[in-house]
């Protein structure tokens, strides 16, 4: 599984190189989590992107600079950044879609109706395992 995900992996960031839109594959996989919920804390970024406070703060740094994103101050608890989408940011990230929805297709040429719905059975399956080992912990 890892070296597909690798090899996938790879095969994404390749295509975000040849469209040129601006943005590479790395940054648009770790700003999901702000699209999912249109804010987010950079603690709860650093959280769902299992990376340290430090690597999370660098890369906000470069997105902020870039002006994908807004980081403000949270009114709750001023110890705290929430981070936005702005505009230009939001527009540069759904270029990505299409390369996202082609790259789908690629994946899934070969597998037949049978094939996909496997797959996507035995995906669910290591989804709710892998849900439950963090709720066990």
């Amino acid at each position: 599984m890892s070296e597909t995900l690798l090899l996938m992996r790879r095969f994404l960031a390749n295509e975000f190189t040849k469209k040129g839109i601006g943005m590479r594959f790395e940054d648009w996989m770790q700003l999901l989590p702000l699209v999912e919920s249109e804010t987010v804390s950079q603690k709860d970024l650093s959280d769902r992107l299992v990376k340290d406070k430090t690597t999370v703060s660098r890369l906000v740094d470069g997105w902020v600079k870039k002006a994908w994103v807004k980081r403000e101050v949270s009114v709750k608890d001023k110890r705290f950044y929430i981070l936005r989408f702005t505009k230009k940011g939001k527009e540069i990230w759904e270029k990505g879609l299409p390369i996202i929805s082609s790259a789908d297709e690629v994946f899934r040429k070969d597998l037949s109706d049978v094939n996909e719905k496997d797959l996507y059975l035995l995906l669910f399956k290591i989804q709710s395992s892998v849900q439950l080992a963090e709720k066990e912990k």
